[in-house]
């Protein structure tokens, strides 16, 4: 469990998205934000899970699908964050 808790804090602190004065709007859009983020992951996570088993007959163990899935929704809140707050694309 210690090893996922970096990832986790990361994933917590890049999927806010902050509105001045809309708390409302704030927690609202930081939940569905976190939720897509999560679903990314484990969706990312299984078509890895399914590539590795289909091509190279060695399926991920539970520990290291975790770990892709959340990485990968680490990276995408990454870069939707730099969307969100800097505007670059």
């Amino acid at each position: 469990m210690r090893e996922y808790l970096p990832g986790a804090l990361l994933l917590l602190f890049l999927s806010v998205r902050y509105y001045p004065g809309l708390w409302g709007r704030t927690v609202l859009e930081t939940l569905k934000f976190l939720g897509a983020v999560c679903l990314y992951g484990l969706s990312f996570a299984f078509l890895l899970q399914w590539a590795l088993k289909k091509f190279f007959h060695h399926p991920l163990a539970r520990r290291d699908l975790l770990r892709a899935a959340l990485w990968a929704a680490v990276i995408m809140a990454f870069g939707e964050s730099l969307r969100h707050y800097l505007g670059l694309y």
